[in-house]
């Protein structure tokens, strides 16, 4: 992980309550600190940018997942994202890969490939 001293701490960006309850208490339970955010704008207001990987919805009214991570990149932020969606198409995925996300992850989310690929990155740094 990325500490073996800490216990990661994960953003989760998502207009979905259900989604963001449901990998917020897995990721709990698996000894990761979670904070969730309703909207790229709460996100940007009340995030501390104190984590270690964030996960984030494509499709959010207002900002969007692209957005937001044009976002990040103006704000120089270099942690590792992963990205999701429902609508998981070729476009979107290479749309994804383009912008440098670390890893797509089609929704539903298996939250144990979602927890493999969150070991899998936090390692790897």
């Amino acid at each position: 992980m990325a500490s073996l001293f800490k216990q990661p701490e994960i953003h989760i960006v998502d207009d979905d309550e259900a989604v963001r309850d449901s990998l917020d208490a897995y990721l709990t339970m698996k000894d990761i600190r979670v904070a969730v955010f309703a909207s790229a704008k709460d996100f940007l207001e009340r995030s501390s940018f104190v984590l270690d990987l964030l996960i984030l919805d494509v499709n959010m009214p207002e900002t969007d997942g692209f957005t937001l991570l044009e976002i990040l990149k103006e704000k120089r932020y270099s942690r590792p994202v992963i990205l999701m969606s429902g609508l998981g198409d070729p476009e979107t995925k290479a749309r994804a890969e383009r912008a440098g996300v670390a890893a797509f992850i089609d929704k539903p989310v298996d939250t144990p490939f979602l927890y493999s690929t969150i070991t899998s990155l936090l390692s790897a740094e």
